[in-house]
């Protein structure tokens, strides 16, 4: 029941409702060549977060289609979005947030789904339906969920608290890391400043950007990492505290239990990730069948299972590793979720607010 009012929630907490300006049809896009059949129709390529996809799915759909699959990886929306709009490679499905699906729409990089048609739909849980920013699911399945929290090795290093304040503090004694992203920095930044991690406000904006000025010349800041980097650093022993996506820490317990993670006392971020079909796709048919793949319960759970990011497929829900559903950051609680202690990224407004955040980024990536 817990689960179920947790899926519920994140649905009611997702973000900005979409424009509807791609009403084109399949690869008609004004950004991406139009559709060249790429193989038969036998190769799909896609572009997803880093360590998110069991590789044994994606033998079986290879089998099962008599097909083959090529996975590019990216660390963030934007770098996903640049890679995109650069052209080179014909992507057929990507893995974006839930915040970069209205800009993805608007740069005209999305094609229907046309999810409602197949079979394995269903499966997902209700609170992850007809979302606001995307009624009706025209152009998004749900994939998976995480928070972003702060990682450990229990063996090597006793935090002193569970709060933002060990890496945002006075205090200069701990080998931090943070994420490679600029929505999860600047919104750690404002969730310690006691903002919300969407903030508009400039003036917040500003106390964030030289809260992370004074942050990124510690001599104890090391980098701006990946999530799978940040939990290598950790099993090495390099690192004492990251900043890392909740699933991408839980994937090395396995390795060495005394990894451990928590979502900080003063709040954090969550996201929501979809399976989107992009314009120009070359083999969109393939494509939906793959998407269709994924929804089914046990091919979903056993993506879970490997990655460790949350599932929003209720038939899903069952099969799921009983280590997962003990662990807090894995599943934050209703309350923190709903008090938005534990708060979605949303799309920022177009315009001042977009730039300020662009430049806050800019600034720290180049000291």
């Amino acid at each position: 029941m817990k689960r179920l009012l947790i899926l519920a929630l994140l649905g009611l907490t997702a973000c900005h409702r979409i424009e509807r300006t791609d009403t084109a049809a399949e690869g008609q896009g004004a950004t991406t060549p139009a559709p060249v059949e790429r193989n038969g129709g036998r190769v799909l390529r896609i572009i997803m977060w880093s360590d998110y996809i069991d590789p044994d799915v994606v033998k079986q759909f290879e089998k099962q289609e008599d097909a083959r699959v090529i996975l590019d990886t990216f660390e963030s929306n934007e770098y996903m979005l640049a890679k995109l709009q650069g052209g080179g490679a014909s992507y057929d499905l990507a893995t974006p947030s839930n915040y970069f699906i209205q800009v993805m729409a608007r740069a005209r990089l999305l094609q229907p789904l046309e999810a409602q048609k197949l079979s394995n739909f269903g499966n997902i849980g209700a609170g992850f339906l007809n979302p606001n920013f995307d009624p009706g699911n025209v152009y998004t399945v749900p994939y998976q969920y995480a928070a972003t929290g702060l990682a450990y090795n229990s063996g090597r290093f006793t935090p002193s608290s569970e709060s933002w304040k060990l890496i945002f503090g006075d205090t200069d004694t701990v080998r931090f890391s943070l994420l490679d992203d600029p929505r999860e920095v600047i919104g750690a930044a404002l969730k310690y400043l006691g903002y919300s991690v969407n903030s508009s406000d400039v003036a917040q904006l500003r106390e964030a950007r030289d809260l992370l000025r004074r942050t990124v010349s510690k001599r104890g800041f090391e980098s701006f990492s990946g999530g799978p980097e940040v939990r290598n650093k950790l099993l090495a022993g390099t690192l004492d505290l990251g900043q890392i996506y909740v699933g991408d820490l839980l994937q090395g317990v396995a390795e060495d239990p005394n990894l451990k993670v928590y979502l900080p006392t003063e709040g954090t971020t969550i996201s929501t990730d979809t399976l989107v079909l992009l314009r120009g796709s070359p083999n969109p048919a393939l494509a939906r069948k793959f998407v269709n793949f994924v929804l089914e319960g046990e091919v979903s759970a056993a993506i879970s299972n490997y990655t460790y990011y949350g599932n929003p497929n209720t038939a899903a829900a069952p099969l799921l590793d009983p280590f997962l559903r003990s662990q807090k950051a894995f599943n934050p609680s209703q309350a923190d979720l709903k008090s938005g202690k534990v708060e979605f990224i949303n799309e920022l407004k177009a315009g001042n607010t977009t730039r300020l955040y662009d430049r806050i980024w800019t600034d720290l990536k180049a000291r």
